[in-house]
């Protein structure tokens, strides 16, 4: 018996080294069986998928294997399969993790976190509010994870304050309880002298008199009950931070990566057809903003039913309130020590605005916009994030010289002032920094290379190689004819099943890869179907970002379940209901408002004329090379 558990143990130690070799052996059978291009092609998307599925090996390591695998398959050349590494909507993304790692250098995201908080009563349920607002706003402009990752110290903070003013307040409340006990003790004569009158009342009194010892032993139970209310608290707020980043992702272009890779996709596939696919930051917003907030919503009212779904905060109803103000007066402590805004933190704030304005004014649409002083097509939304960008790597992190002498001046007539608050050696510190005359722009390239998400542009750059090859392969087409069979069902009820689809798949692997495989075949699909492309991809690329079930949805979930509060059972039971409704209220959203101010009921003419080659084909007839199609299309007159 003992030899066979140490194989499993080794097998289990072993597993992911064995998995890389094996499965790629237990898939060979689709090349020798079947020898075409998109059999080819699957075979490698397989083999890719298992492993992001089960993470073998580092996401970003098994985003280069398209390097490797398609290229030897004959499915594309490796020139081309390079090209998808570094995209116009990859600089996009580029630009925008550069400016989030500029606000998380200069603590400008814990500022605006901070002083959420403060804005919010000390209850829970305002604390909840508190919590989830700046994860929610912080994750449209930069990454969820940093985002989750700056949120969970001043969660713990909270938490912590939460609990020692509970337990001081139980702690009172017993010893209250002792004393009355006590009191009632050196009455128990006269009770009793009463109690011989033949008092009914005065007899059940003595009876219970006499039970008090066991009274304040049940006395401590509510304190184990109250802790249990604690954890239960901890737990609610924890899910809290993870899904109101999952959630605020959605509202932007650039919040969350299935929304890149949509863009990409869709830039790509429009292009055969000399069309734009007319998803700009602008009209995404448009979109995903009046979404996001519903969902936000929803999930403020099922947190608090979570926490109790009876009671709903006990603690606050049972008249605690009051414990819960050295919470308020911690975060804002906490926030006065930030001090005023510094000159690097107004510099990073002004170019994050600037940025979301140029984003949004390019391309308005029911106005010309600055865009349009350019030749068309010639500037994108990739434009500005790189130019937004590259200025914080020269504006200063300090005014200059001239500016300087006032401000030195300014420190030194409130030195006397500044002694109480921060303390003498401060005020040294301060006075030497203001008397030095450097220049240090806001970003160096040493920080940026260290709190850049390398790994997600190389996974986005992997789901666009994998995209490419199932598009020149004719894959993605021929899964689209195999879902044929929907011709028969209203589109919408269509879009509902594939939603619940993606969203169950995407929360057991990366929610960048379930889209890089599903946006592309339900291009083709809806072309074959003759529904706007657009009407199946953008709820597919929405319902990739609803990963609420596992700690391996998203970063976000692995970070808050990292705490140590969490179990896999409370973020099942948690987050099973939002994900349920956060994709019906995305499918009621999208039939809505999405759809209509899109204009998807309309199939575009344009998708029956295909470009290949620079050549307009007519009457839905493709050019045929080598007696094969030319990208694998096929489309319907």
């Amino acid at each position: 018996m003992g030899m066979p558990k140490q194989i499993c143990r080794g097998i289990t130690k072993w597993k992911n080294f064995l998995i890389v070799f094996l499965v790629p052996l237990i898939l060979l059978p689709i090349v020798t069986t079947i020898d075409t291009k998109p059999a080819r092609c699957a075979y490698g998307v397989l083999v890719i998928g298992t492993y992001w599925v089960l993470e073998v090996m580092p996401l970003a390591a098994t985003s280069l294997l398209p390097v490797v695998l398609f290229p030897m398959l004959g499915v594309m050349p490796v020139q081309k399969i390079c090209q998808s590494y570094f995209k116009d909507t990859l600089m996009l993304f580029l630009g925008s993790l550069v400016v989030a790692v500029a606000v998380e250098r200069w603590d400008l995201h814990r500022r605006i976190a901070l002083r959420a908080l403060t804005l919010v009563g000390p209850q829970p349920r305002w604390l909840m509010l508190g919590i989830m607002f700046p994860c929610w706003f912080l994750s449209m402009w930069m990454s969820n994870t940093a985002t989750t990752a700056m949120m969970v110290p001043i969660l713990n903070a909270i938490l912590k304050q939460i609990k020692e003013a509970r337990e001081i307040g139980l702690s009172a409340e017993k010893n209250m309880v002792e004393t009355s006990f006590t009191n009632g003790k050196n009455e128990d004569d006269a009770i009793q002298d009463k109690g011989a009158n033949g008092d009914t009342n005065t007899i059940e009194m003595q009876k219970l008199m006499k039970k008090e010892p066991i009274e304040i032993e049940e006395e401590v139970g509510p304190i184990r009950s109250e802790d249990k209310e604690f954890i239960q608290l901890a737990k609610t707020f924890s899910l809290c931070v993870a899904f109101s980043a999952n959630i605020g992702g959605v509202a932007t272009l650039t919040g969350t990566p299935p929304n890149i890779v949509f863009k990409g996709i869709a830039e790509d596939e429009f292009k055969i057809y000399d069309m734009d696919s007319g998803i700009t930051f602008a009209n995404w917003l448009v979109i995903g903003l009046p979404l996001s907030i519903v969902c936000f919503i929803f999930l403020w009212g099922w947190m608090q039913f979570y926490f109790d779904g009876k009671k709903c905060f006990p603690c606050v109803a049972r008249g605690e309130e009051g414990s819960y103000d050295n919470v308020k007066k911690f975060l804002h402590t906490e926030y006065l020590s930030l001090g005023s805004m510094t000159f690097a933190e107004k510099l990073v704030l002004g170019d994050f605005v600037l940025l979301a304005v140029l984003w949004i004014t390019r391309n308005p649409q029911f106005v010309p916009g600055w865009g349009a002083l350019f030749p068309k097509k010639y500037i994108t939304d990739s434009v500005p994030a790189i130019l937004m960008a590259v200025l914080l790597f020269i504006l200063p992190s300090q005014p200059p010289g001239f500016l300087k002498k006032q401000q030195l001046n300014c420190t030194k007539a409130a030195e006397s002032q500044d002694d109480e608050v921060i303390g003498n050696d401060e005020v040294v510190v301060q006075l030497d920094k203001a008397k030095k005359d450097e220049y240090v722009p806001l970003l160096n390239w040493g920080v940026v290379n260290e709190k850049l998400a390398w790994g997600v542009i190389l996974l986005m750059g992997g789901g666009f190689a994998l995209a490419d090859a199932c598009k020149a392969s004719g894959l993605s087409n021929t899964i689209a004819e195999s879902l044929s069979f929907l011709a028969g069902i209203p589109p919408w009820v269509s879009v509902l099943m594939l939603t619940f689809i993606v969203a169950a798949i995407t929360n057991i692997t990366s929610n960048a890869a379930t889209t890089t495989i599903f946006v592309p075949i339900v291009f083709h699909l809806a072309i074959q179907l003759g529904v706007h492309p657009l009407f199946f991809m953008i709820p597919i690329t929405l319902s990739a970002s609803f990963a609420f079930l596992l700690p391996v949805g998203t970063p976000p979930n692995a970070i808050v379940f990292s705490t140590g509060y969490l179990t896999i059972k409370d973020m099942v039971f948690g987050g099973a209901v939002v994900n349920i409704v956060t994709v019906l209220i995305m499918n009621l959203c999208f039939n809505a408002y999405i759809s209509p101010f899109l204009g998807l009921s309309v199939f575009p003419e344009a998708l029956r004329t295909p470009i290949v080659n620079g050549t307009l084909l007519k009457n839905g007839t493709l050019l045929l090379v080598n007696n094969t199609l030319n990208a694998g299309y096929t489309i319907t007159p």
